[in-house]
C-alpha cells in the first residue's frame, strides 16, 4: 500500500491514529513528522521486516 499523502511514492509503514481526522496509512519519513502533533498515535504495520532500509 502506497503513503496517502500526495505526491509520496513510498510504502506506507504506519497507521497514524489522528483524533480530528480519518486515521491515515503513511511512509515512515511522514510518521515522523506528522506523528509529533498533539494526540496522534503511530503504529507500525507489517512485521517489521517491511521497516528494514527505511
Amino acid at each position: 500500500m502506497e503513503c496517502w499523502e500526495d505526491e509520496c511514492d513510498r510504502t506506507a509503514t504506519v497507521e497514524l491514529h489522528v483524533p480530528w481526522d480519518d486515521n491515515r496509512f503513511v511512509c515512515a519519513p511522514h510518521a515522523r513528522v506528522l506523528g509529533r502533533q498533539d494526540g496522534v498515535v503511530a503504529d507500525p504495520i507489517g512485521d517489521g521486516d517491511d521497516l528494514i532500509g527505511v
